[in-house]
């Protein structure tokens, strides 16, 4: 067994030898050969130039893939505008004449609301929209205020005096011009006064006039107006003498003047000084004075004028009169025609000119 062992050893180190061997060998091959090359280099010196030109080519390039490997990635810049490409604009949206609102519903459900961005401009050449209200007419109220509409004019009510405050109601030319139907005389309460009107048998022997404050005349062109003018809330006791003197006389021009004006609105009512005379079971207080309040909104002139005449009997012209509205607001406390904007209302109210109204 210890034969067999050494003899393996003996073979390993020979191995061993022989690659000693020729590794040295090798090396003194490459020595040689270099020693050769150094030799050659020093007798030729332009070869030597281009050699290190070479070497130096070699580490540049190496640099180079070394920074590339390191340097951090490009970003990607917007391409500049071809100045000879043409390019399309995107369509602007048409501008909404209405802004829509979203709004929820009681029930949850989406509302869609559209608010006008285009209310109309008023001038003296225009019809003015907030007149076509259906209150336009109307001097001021609250909810407290008896308000009685009727089909053709609306008044506002007074128990303590049983008649109204106020009469208001617009008047058209052609509706005038189509007038057809003659008095009724069918005096009667109106049914809807809750605290109930005044009554026919007040008058009876009071020797005062049942006189109207919207005059029947101007509801003669619907068989319907003309019996609501009858309606005892519409009536106040006026002296005859007045009422068929220089009262009429009012009531014919202002006819007059929406036929030549197309359209107006008419306010008018009772003025008291005091306590004044009562009459009839129901205490009808006797008006010491009547006002009548004239708009016109149709023309170029767009104007106004008002009239406060004593209950009592006159020859005196109409013109003597006359007014502005503003004065007839001073004497009733009343705020007549207050949808108009206040410039224009100013502009209309304060001043008057009676030779306008033809």
């Amino acid at each position: 067994m210890a034969k067999a062992r050494k003899a393996k050893s003996s073979k390993s180190n020979s191995k061993g030898s022989g690659s000693g061997v020729n590794g040295s060998a090798i090396v003194l091959i490459i020595g040689i050969i270099v020693m050769v090359g150094l030799y050659w280099i020093n007798q030729n010196p332009d070869w030597s130039g281009e050699l290190k030109k070479i070497t130096n080519g070699i580490e540049l390039e190496q640099k180079k893939d070394s920074e590339k490997k390191t340097a951090p990635l490009p970003t990607s810049q917007p391409k500049k505008p071809d100045p000879k490409q043409k390019t399309t604009a995107s369509a602007k949206p048409a501008q909404k004449k209405f802004e829509e609102n979203k709004i929820d519903a009681l029930n949850g459900a989406k509302e869609t609301v559209q608010t006008n961005e285009n209310l109309p401009v008023y001038s003296k050449d225009d019809n003015y929209y907030y007149s076509s209200s259906f209150d336009f007419t109307w001097p001021a109220y609250t909810q407290e205020d008896a308000i009685i509409e009727h089909a053709h004019y609306t008044l506002r009510y007074n128990e303590k005096t049983e008649q109204a405050d106020w009469v208001a109601y617009t008047l058209k030319k052609v509706n005038l011009d189509n007038s057809k139907f003659s008095r009724t005389d069918n005096f009667r309460e109106d049914p809807d006064v809750k605290t109930k009107s005044a009554a026919l048998a007040d008058y009876k022997g009071s020797g005062y006039d049942r006189g109207h404050l919207a005059p029947a005349a101007d509801f003669g062109w619907t068989k319907e107006g003309m019996s609501e003018s009858f309606y005892m809330s519409n009536m106040s006791p006026q002296e005859p003498s007045f009422n068929r003197g220089i009262w009429k006389k009012l009531e014919e021009r202002v006819r007059d003047w929406a036929k030549s004006n197309e359209e107006i609105y008419v306010v008018t009512g009772p003025i008291y000084f005091g306590k004044g005379e009562k009459i009839g079971k129901n205490k009808v207080v006797v008006p010491d004075q009547y006002y009548k309040v004239v708009l016109e909104l149709n023309g170029k002139e767009v104007k106004g004028i008002g009239f406060i005449l004593d209950n009592e009997k006159s020859s005196k012209d109409l013109s003597v009169y006359a007014m502005s509205i503003d004065e007839v607001e001073k004497a009733t406390g009343l705020d007549f025609f207050p949808s108009i904007p206040d410039q224009l209302e100013n502009q209309i109210e304060q001043t008057y000119n009676y030779t306008l109204w033809k």
